[in-house]
């Protein structure tokens, strides 16, 4: 099989190399997949991975909704790390500390989306029925959403 780009995919690349470069090899990548019979715990773990990309998806929708980044947050970044940042050019590093003030912000929200869920589906009364003598309430922080994003769930 000869793995090609098709014209709407050329014009998607915008005549950029490595972005046909990515193209072709996730084609072939595929190609490749389809051809492989995968086991039984390997459908399993599929499976998984897909629901919890599914729940993070979900999550990011419902949780980067409200977020907004204003210059003067940025700013203050800057200016509270202007020691370590001095030789970066303020150009360059005002997109990524963008970028690195939406992330945590968008972590907060979603242990606030997370948490609503909690109170929502009364689950530390629920988990009171499982664990009577546990003192864990049920609660999100940024510490550990990752646990409840890959945790399985039928």
């Amino acid at each position: 099989m000869i793995i090609e780009l098709n014209p709407q995919e050329l014009e998607q690349a915008k005549g950029d190399p490595n972005i046909m470069a990515s193209m072709l090899v996730r084609k072939a990548i595929v190609e490749e997949m389809s051809k492989r019979e995968f086991t039984n715990e390997e459908k399993f773990q599929l499976e998984i991975a897909k629901k919890n990309l599914e729940i993070e998806f979900f999550l990011n929708i419902l949780a980067q909704k409200d977020i907004k980044i204003e210059d003067h947050e940025i700013l203050k970044i800057y200016q509270e790390n202007a020691e370590s940042l001095k030789d970066k050019n303020m150009v360059e590093i005002f997109p990524q500390l963008r970028q690195a003030l939406f992330n945590q912000k968008l972590g907060e929200a979603k242990v606030k989306v997370i948490n609503s869920f909690i109170e929502q589906y009364k689950l530390n009364d629920v988990l009171k029925e499982y664990a009577p003598a546990s003192q864990q309430p049920a609660a999100a922080t940024t510490e550990n959403i990752a646990p409840i994003i890959n945790t399985e769930v039928k």
